[in-house]
Order: C-alpha cells, then structure tokens, then sequence
C-alpha cells in the first residue's frame, strides 16, 4: 500500500475535490432542499455507492475501456443527460408538492436516482481513471487492491460531504415548507439544476 506520505497527500486532494461543487453536490442540494434531510442522505449515499462501483471498474479495467471508446463514451454521458432532464420534469411537475422526508420510499427513489446520476457520468470513471493511478505503488502490492482501497476512501469522504450538504438543505426545508411559493420556488429550482446539469452532459464535448 501507499506510503503514510503518499497517503496524507491522498487524503488532501480527496478532501478538496469532495468539497469543490459539481453535479453529485447540486443533486444533493436540490433532493435534500425539495424532499427533506432523509431522502437527501439517500441521495449521497447513492452517489457514494455509484462512486464506489466507479472505482470497482476501475480497478478492472473497464473505466479504461471507456477511455478509450469514443462510443460507448458518447452514449453514457447522453444516457445520462438524458436521465437528469427526466427529473427535471418531474421536479417542474410537483414543484408545489413537498413530501414527508420520514416516507422509506422516499428515500429508497433518493438512493436510487443519486446512484444512476453518478454511474450515468463518465466523467466519474475517467476522473478515478487519472486520480487513482498517481497513488498507487505497484512495488507494494497489487494495484487493483489499491485501486478499490483508495477508492473506498474517497467514497467514505465524499458521502461524509455531501451528508452535510443534504442536512443543511433538509433542515432548510423543514423550516419553510409551510410556505406554498417556497415550495414551487424549490421545486423550479431543483428542475433547474437537474435540466442544466443534463444538457452539461448531453452536450459536452466528448473529451
């Protein structure tokens, strides 16, 4: 495994990408800020597990494959696009409706919705693709190992981050849900982020 140099010097870069905004942190905020604190924990914890699964192919290999296909490139990132604009809509249409946060099912869709916008992203895979290999010590053990190591820390880190971001945007929400124009103003807020953050995708340059 890395050296306790190496290490540190991993844990201050995880800490500050996990921190610096994008779009596993704006869908958070918005699920966290439109559903509550508890369906935005799901959603972190979704985009950890996707992120997690990232550093499995990773360490297998496929996040390479992607690298290197142009293809299968351009038809992930669509489908994921194309998937954020899906819940743009449906932010849009019951912007007025902000439900319970205590509902399982609320929580279980949160879960399920940050796990597919983080797997639908190859941007993730290309990022653990350049990241992870710069602190990895072939000489120390096998590298796929690591690979999955340092990707669990990451994971960890990020879930931490983005658990507070739902919480601060959950406690928000609570507090002003009472209002009917607070609850559309969230509701044409969250189907903004998700629509803007769907075209990114949908027509960012494939490299």
């Amino acid at each position: 495994m890395i050296d306790g140099h190496g290490l540190w010097l991993f844990l201050a870069g995880a800490l500050v990408l996990n921190l610096t905004p994008g779009p596993d942190m704006a869908f958070v905020l918005a699920t966290g800020a439109k559903s509550g604190t508890r369906p935005g924990v799901a959603a972190a914890l979704g985009v950890g597990a996707g992120s997690l699964l990232w550093a499995v192919l990773t360490a297998a290999g496929l996040a390479a494959l992607l690298a290197t296909s142009q293809h299968a490139l351009t038809v992930i990132r669509i489908a994921g696009g194309a998937y954020l604009i899906y819940l743009a809509i449906q932010a849009w249409r019951t912007r007025g409706d902000i439900r319970s946060a205590k509902g399982a099912e609320n929580a279980v869709a949160a879960f399920r919705a940050g796990a597919l916008t983080n797997l639908l992203n190859p941007k993730v895979g290309l990022f653990y693709l350049a990241f992870l290999p710069a602190f990895a010590n072939a000489a120390a053990g096998p590298v796929w190992l690591q690979f999955l190591v340092l990707g669990a820390i990451f994971t960890i880190g990020g879930v931490g981050v983005l658990s507070v971001v739902a919480f601060l945007a959950g406690s928000a929400r609570d507090a002003l849900a009472r209002s009917p124009s607070v609850r559309a103003t969230v509701g044409k807020i969250s189907a903004c982020v998700f629509g803007a953050l769907g075209l990114h995708l949908i027509l960012a340059r494939s490299s």
